[in-house]
């Protein structure tokens, strides 16, 4: 291949997931549909479970901590899929080994936790993502469209509820399933709110 040709081909985007549970499962398989994508390396507390999610999956790499697969050199993101409660300190480790982060919900138990992995990533100039997939839906963006230009008029309470049984264990119900309830009510009202400000300065 020339260097011409090679310089025009897109880069393939070397993922590496941590944790191989549930969700972990439902990340790969749509890893695996996009374009230019590849999930490298699967990373778990043994190496008997890496071994059996890699086969499954066929990921080349497995590893039997989470830091072998967050520190591969070829890896360019980090997607976390570990317990809850481990997510600041695996997000953190990843960043330490400069690599884009996408972490799944909950990011973090207190907002002064959260803020040291947002602050370690902007210090390091690296793309961290927390993954509360909702917020990237085609109807919540014309929903807050919809707020923002003032046709539902002026929001001044929502509700809404998310049933699911899952078993939130040492986690709280609203750090896992209740965080969509939490950030989409934050979405809205703050989108009304900073709308109505806008107005009063105009």
């Amino acid at each position: 291949m020339s260097s011409s040709e090679n310089a025009s081909s897109p880069k393939v985007i070397n993922w590496a997931i941590l944790g191989t549970g549930s969700i972990a499962t439902d990340m790969v398989q749509i890893l695996k549909q996009l374009p230019h994508t590849q999930v490298l390396a699967i990373g778990s507390r043994t190496i008997e479970s890496a071994t059996t999610f890699a086969d499954r999956w066929s990921i080349p790499r497995r590893y039997s901590s989470y830091d072998e697969a967050a520190s591969d050199k070829d890896v360019h993101v980090v997607y976390i899929a570990t317990p809850s409660l481990r997510h600041p300190t695996d997000c953190k480790m990843a960043l330490s080994h400069n690599k884009a982060v996408l972490c799944e919900k909950s990011m973090a138990s207190s907002h002064d936790i959260g803020k040291e992995v947002l602050d370690m990533a902007k210090e390091k100039k690296l793309l961290f993502v927390h993954a509360v997939w909702s917020r990237f839906f085609p109807a919540m963006n014309k929903l807050r469209s919809l707020i923002e230009e003032g046709v539902v008029g002026d929001v001044k309470s929502a509700r809404v509820s998310f049933c699911q049984n899952d078993g939130a264990g040492s986690c709280s119900a609203l750090l896992e399933t209740g965080i969509y309830c939490a950030q989409f009510l934050q979405w809205v009202l703050s989108s009304s709110s900073s709308q109505h400000k806008k107005e009063q300065e105009e």
